[in-house]
């Protein structure tokens, strides 16, 4: 294990109708006057959920704005506008209530609110260090981008979509009630479960031995996703299969499985490109890259992939034969994707194989000028791995 620090100071509000409790809850922040990020579909869930929201807050004598017109992979260019409504209104506190999208548009804002040049340039080009950010309390409605307890925000810019991880950026709080996510539609579903088991191979696939408690942790994930959510699709209103997966979600992606480990975060940089040109789901993607990143890259390290299979999927590994379990348990993944209506070819999202090496020229890469850590991937190995998403 190698040395680390963990700092997350998220104060975690589960359960249900924790919601009608935001007003407290940000008063309890510091909170006068709050910008309230949403959707603004005007869905009759949002809408009632909204009025909930502002009545704690109208109750607790915190101020609020109101700011719409968030979709999924946010663009700089609408947080930009959000940041003008904040100098404007003297806003103090950043209120996201929904997914990863709104949530990640909310801490863009955080710190674009302290700083005078281009938001994106400086920090989500990594060229220069966050110095400060304006609180976010956060309402969870999406399960499984994670970002309602990381220190990442995502946001696309002129078709080019990049991250900022700083922990600065971490909610000071999240309220989760399982309940709020009992409309999603299915596939909604489906690809942020997606995401969960993604932000966990992230962190599973290292070379540095010797992580047994965080191995466990990110297997507990992994199987988590694999029975709870076709209990989620087949019943929405199972809370106790939402309530599993929304912690999960958390567990995935504020780094508690990660501690100690060297991440490879290959399948989302593969599928950052893709989402940024074509718009596509990022569940729907990194369903696309995963199994085509394994195939790939399974030789690295047999035995982190027969273990794989072997605890999460209940698969056998043959002593003559081991790389035929591992092609099995590939196949076995892809087709649990496709079971619960997610996509396994990256047609199926949009991608153009003529598109291929203007996506593979702009993934991000490491200092050495090559991709990914558990097999260093130079251009010719990442279109290789869009072969194999053919």
């Amino acid at each position: 294990m190698h040395n680390f620090q963990f700092y997350s100071p998220t104060r975690f509000i589960f359960g249900k109708g924790e919601e009608n409790r935001v007003g407290t809850y940000a008063k309890s922040c510091g909170a006068t006057k709050a910008l309230v990020l949403h959707y603004g579909t005007n869905q009759a869930f949002e809408t009632t959920l909204m009025e909930q929201v502002f009545a704690s807050l109208k109750e607790a004598g915190v101020e609020y704005v109101d700011f719409t017109g968030i979709k999924p992979n946010p663009t700089a260019e609408r947080a930009d506008e959000g940041k003008a409504v904040v100098l404007a209104e003297g806003i103090d506190f950043l209120i996201p209530v929904g997914g990863g999208s709104v949530i990640d548009t909310a801490k863009y804002i955080a710190v674009a609110a302290y700083h005078d040049g281009d938001t994106f340039d400086d920090f989500y080009l990594h060229k220069r260090p966050v110095e400060r950010a304006m609180p976010v309390g956060c309402v969870a409605t999406i399960i499984g981008t994670g970002s309602e307890g990381s220190f990442s925000s995502v946001v696309t810019r002129d078709g080019l979509k990049r991250s900022l991880n700083d922990d600065k950026i971490r909610p000071v709080f999240s309220i989760l009630n399982p309940e709020l996510s009992y409309t999603l539609p299915p596939f909604q579903t489906a690809s942020g479960a997606v995401d969960i088991m993604a932000h966990a191979h992230e962190r599973y696939f290292t070379l540095n031995p010797d992580n047994y408690l965080t191995d466990n942790l990110c297997e507990a994930v992994f199987r988590t996703v694999i029975k709870y959510l076709p209990l989620a699709l087949k019943c929405p209103t199972d809370y106790n299969a939402r309530a599993q997966l929304l912690w999960a979600s958390v567990l995935a992606h504020n780094d508690s499985c990660g501690v100690g480990r060297v991440v490879d975060g290959t399948v989302h940089g593969i599928q950052s490109e893709i989402g940024g040109r074509y718009d596509t789901a990022h569940g729907a993607g990194v369903a696309c890259v995963t199994p085509a990143w394994m195939k790939y890259v399974y030789k690295a390290d047999m035995r982190r992939f027969q273990r794989y299979f072997n605890v999460v999927w209940g698969l056998e590994a043959d002593p003559y034969d081991p790389e035929s379990m591992i092609l099995k348990g590939i196949e076995m993944q892809k087709e649990f994707y496709r079971s619960v209506g997610i996509p396994v070819h990256y047609a199926e999202i949009g991608v153009v194989k003529e598109d291929i090496p203007a996506l593979v020229s702009t993934v991000r890469r490491g200092p050495e000028g090559k991709a990914g850590n558990f097999m260093k991937l130079d251009d010719e190995d990442l279109i290789k791995i869009y072969d194999l998403m053919e």
